[in-house]
């Protein structure tokens, strides 16, 4: 059995995070599975972030900055050849068990995406990063109970296992807003199913609130692309439960609004994970002004798709993590 991990690095990504990158993929466990590593990297000359890479025992694909991230992926698909791929970014610390969960949880009918639950390895770095910790408990806990009934998951950029068959009559939509987004419900109108494996996967949270409104603009703005499929997922022959929890994923995000006033009845689960009253106040009156974040983020994504305006990707600060 081989897995093959892919690795996207942009332009603007430091050394340093690439370091731990790789320390901390070189660390999954895989049992006998053949696993290799290839990073794809953008660069536009002497880099000595390829350099690092070459010495290492990793593959590496050079390439010119072209498009994003969704290009660097169908690069990467196009040079090998796996039953399994596994996405990941270069801030991606995935548990050791990552792998073999995944591969686990893939066992499931009609599963071909795997990952597990996210959260925030820099919650320290600042007051959002904090704040959006709480977020990631609380999306955690949803994506436990879609699992459960059967329902809709959308793993942000598709970090997490695939199986390769999928790319075997498809690469990524390099004009997709978010290409996770769109690969996800191709995936689901056929008939199969992303599921949840038991491990997690840690991601950086933004640390400014213009990073995190700009992610979250990109995100609102792939789910009004998303609605494209409003057709073809009402006639799919798919239980009724999947469509009701995409089509709620793909319009929550215009109706947050209504739902800040019920984030203190999560006070009892955030306690868990907090240090102290002051930690929880934080992220009580965060999760409920993130509400209304959100809702502005939808109504400028809105917006922006009604004047066909470009939704522009923007590099995210990065934490030493």
């Amino acid at each position: 059995m081989k897995l093959n991990v892919i690795v996207p690095v942009s332009l603007h990504e430091p050394l340093s995070v690439i370091e731990k990158s790789l320390g901390s993929l070189s660390r999954l466990e895989h049992a006998s599975m053949e696993v290799r590593i290839t990073y794809v990297i953008d660069s536009l000359g002497d880099d000595p972030r390829v350099k690092y890479l070459q010495d290492q025992l990793v593959d590496v694909i050079i390439r010119k900055p072209r498009g994003r991230r969704a290009g660097a992926i169908n690069d990467a698909l196009d040079n090998i050849k796996a039953d399994y791929i596994a996405l990941f970014d270069v801030d991606s610390r995935p548990d050791k068990n990552f792998l073999l969960e995944c591969i686990k949880a893939l066992q499931k009918k009609d599963a071909v995406i795997a990952s597990g639950p996210r959260y925030v390895t820099n919650p320290d770095a600042s007051m959002t990063s904090r704040i959006v910790s709480a977020e990631y408990l609380l999306i955690a806990d949803l994506y436990r109970l879609l699992d459960r009934m059967d329902g809709f998951k959308q793993f942000n950029g598709l970090i997490g296992i695939l199986d390769a068959r999928i790319f075997d009559r498809r690469r990524l939509d390099e004009t997709a807003i978010c290409e996770d987004v769109d690969l996800t419900q191709q995936i689901y109108l056929e008939g199969e199913i992303a599921v949840l494996a038991n491990t997690r996967v840690g991601e950086q949270a933004p640390t400014t609130l213009t990073d995190l409104f700009n992610q979250r603009v990109r995100w609102i703005s792939g789910a009004c692309e998303g609605l494209k499929y409003l057709h073809e997922f009402c006639r799919a022959k798919i239980p009724l439960s999947r469509k009701i929890t995409w089509f709620s994923a793909m319009t929550i995000p215009f109706v947050t609004f209504m739902i800040s006033p019920l984030v203190p009845s999560y006070g009892v689960r955030l306690w868990r994970s907090c240090e102290g009253i002051k930690d929880l106040t934080i992220k009580l009156l965060g999760l409920i002004a993130d509400a209304w974040l959100i809702e502005l983020c939808a109504l400028v994504a809105l917006s922006k798709k009604l004047l066909r305006a470009q939704v522009k990707w923007k590099d995210m600060a990065r934490s030493e993590v």
